[in-house]
């Protein structure tokens, strides 16, 4: 039941990751789009008829000023356009950051989704109980003190009589035996598992 319940999120999960990759890899192959250079063309000359060259002759100095102020507004078009291009610029650094930003947050989510499926995957253990014989003896003082010992310890002990000897043997609860054993055989020098 456990199990069935985990696989719906771990797939959910595996999709995530799926996505994740797949939107980062679509961004970094997507070209940097760079906007198009601006062409500022001048304005073109009109021909002059003959009755306005006469014209243009006698008043050379007032169509010079005529030519003047028009060379303002010009400079005030070619700011503009400065200034919309270093707009532009700022806001393709903007966007640059962002998707750094964001690649970086996705690293992360994969860091993570990778760390909770390796806790996933590892299996609990079961704590269950264990029989564990520490010794056996032919005399019972032996046995007796091997018993003191153990209780000593902390574990719950009894001695078994069986085939003209006696067995000391604990119950432990545990989720890892063969740490409860090596910490017995130091202990006591031989411990084997019964139960």
């Amino acid at each position: 039941m456990r199990k069935e319940g985990l696989l719906i999120p771990l797939g959910i999960l595996v999709g995530l990751i799926f996505f994740y990759v797949g939107l980062n890899k679509w961004l970094e192959s997507k070209p940097e789009s760079t906007p198009p250079p601006v062409v500022v063309r001048p304005a073109p000359l009109q021909p002059i008829s003959p009755p306005q060259e006469e014209k243009a002759k006698e008043e050379p100095k007032a169509e010079e000023k005529k030519q003047t102020p028009p060379a303002e507004p010009q400079k005030q078009k070619e700011d503009l356009i400065a200034k919309n291009t270093q707009e532009e610029k700022t806001k393709e650094v903007q966007k640059t950051q962002e998707r750094k930003n964001l690649t970086a947050q996705k690293q992360e989510a994969r860091k993570e989704v990778a760390k909770q499926e390796k806790q996933a995957e590892k299996p609990k253990r079961e704590v269950k109980e264990y029989v564990i014989q520490i010794g056996t003896f032919s005399s019972k003082e032996k046995a007796d003190r091997a018993l003191k010992k153990a209780k000593n310890m902390g574990y719950k002990a009894e001695i078994v009589r069986e085939d003209k000897l006696y067995k000391v043997r604990i119950r432990v609860k545990t989720d890892n035996p063969k740490r409860v054993l090596a910490e017995l055989r130091s202990a006591f020098g031989s411990a084997t598992i019964k139960q």
